[in-house]
């Protein structure tokens, strides 16, 4: 049975739980935060309009920045070495985490937004983590490495937004504030990146040269354009995204609002979502590949976690809300991880790396313009932009589902062409 080697792969696994924690702790903290006339934020008497253009900045700017910084980062990493580039990045994060906690407690909007721009810029860590993991592995202990690099980013998934909802909630503690989540995250960030310097060495000679390309991102997404297939997955992920994202960010400001949540209470529920993430990823998905093709679980993803998230603005009552997030979070993560399979499937063996990160930039496009959307609450309201993004699930199902029929039919086709003629008896 394979052991971990805590002292080579903990650093490692411990940069990608504190990137998968900052992810789900910052969502309900920038609604608690912009919505808060006493936090500080911004002037007491500022209307909506200006509150949703804050919020929608604080969402937009970190996927704009990790369009850019994921891809930058990791061809520095095969150039330069895991470690170098790793550490910048984690302790890139950790000044992130500490100018955000500057800007919630001084109080700057500028501060705050500055440090979250420069954590999308350091979002390339935990890929780089996971490369540097891979370096590590074996054939006889990958599978094993790669399931704990699983649990690390689970653990970081639900710790996250409960850990930042309650540190910032002064009616458990009152040193708590809005402030404190960044300051514990920014700490173990920078714990995370002694450890790495202490501790990490690559196991994998860098190749000693990397061409510094800001634009590839682009290039990768106009090279998306021209695959057929790719292309059509890239519209697919890309409305799935914008789905999740609108549900993810609008049912934070529908409990604050509607129900008057805490960041506390937002963070547990935003907990929840990450919990059923977890359920999705290493069981029911799991469960579903022994019976069902990819695309046809990618299918049933999306129209689960679309029509759950119509509901959740049709109906929205505070129990069936949390119900209703059970599955949206969970069937989510069914249609994320086999959507990123289907790009794999798409393309040959050589392209893999390309496919997949033609869909993190898809993805990364898809949470700006999601962050940019927030500006149309006032016209269509928290039940509104839910709906929106649950006909974005579902017209991304049906082109899911368009595009199972034509994989079927091609492949049918090339079945029989590959079918020796028969001869008479």
């Amino acid at each position: 049975m394979s052991k971990l080697n805590l002292k080579l792969l903990g650093p490692c696994l411990l940069a990608i739980a504190i990137d998968a924690m900052g992810f789900g702790l910052v969502y309900p903290m920038m609604s608690a935060i912009f919505g808060d006339p006493q936090a500080g934020i911004l002037a007491p008497h500022s209307s909506a309009q200006v509150r949703n253009f804050y919020l929608g900045l604080g969402y937009g700017v970190y996927p704009f920045c990790m369009f850019f910084g994921s891809s930058l980062m990791g061809e520095l990493s095969d150039g330069y070495g895991r470690r170098k580039i790793l550490l910048v990045c984690v302790f890139g994060l950790s000044i992130s985490y500490f100018l955000m906690a500057a800007g919630a407690l001084w109080p700057s909007v500028w501060l705050l937004l500055l440090g979250r721009g420069l954590s999308g810029l350091m979002a390339g860590c935990q890929g780089i983590a996971q490369a540097a993991i891979t370096d590590m592995s074996t054939p006889e202990n990958k599978a094993y490495n790669m399931s704990i690099m699983s649990l690390a980013f689970s653990a970081g998934v639900v710790v996250g937004p409960v850990l930042g909802g309650l540190t910032s909630d002064r009616s458990i503690a009152p040193v708590f504030n809005y402030g404190t989540p960044f300051l514990l995250v920014g700490a173990l960030s920078l714990i995370c990146g002694i450890w790495t310097w202490r501790s990490y060495r690559d196991a994998v000679a860098p190749s000693g040269h990397a061409r510094v390309d800001l634009l590839l991102p682009l290039r990768i997404v106009y090279q998306a354009a021209q695959h057929r297939q790719v292309a059509f997955l890239s519209a697919v992920f890309f409305l799935m995204q914008v789905g999740y994202g609108l549900y993810l960010q609008t049912i934070m400001l529908l409990l604050q609002t509607k129900f008057h949540y805490t960041s506390a209470q937002l963070g547990v529920f935003s907990g929840v979502i990450g919990l059923c993430f977890v359920l999705g990823l290493l069981f029911v998905v799991r469960l579903m590949l022994r019976v069902w093709r990819v695309v046809d679980i990618a299918k049933t993803g999306l129209l689960i976690a679309g029509v759950c998230q119509i509901l959740s603005a049709l109906f929205p009552h505070e129990k069936l809300l949390w119900c209703l997030a059970t599955l949206v979070g969970c069937f989510d993560m069914v249609a994320y991880t086999t959507m990123y399979t289907a790009f794999s499937d798409a393309v040959s063996e050589e392209r893999q790396g390309w496919a997949l990160g033609v869909a993190g930039s898809v993805m990364a496009v898809a949470w700006v313009v999601t962050g940019l959307l927030t500006n149309l609450l006032p016209v269509f309201g928290e039940t509104g932009l839910l709906l929106l993004g649950g006909l974005g699930f579902l017209l991304s199902f049906l082109m899911m589902l368009a595009y199972g029929r034509s994989r079927a039919t091609t492949h049918g086709v090339a079945t029989r062409a590959n079918v020796p003629p028969t001869t008479g008896a």
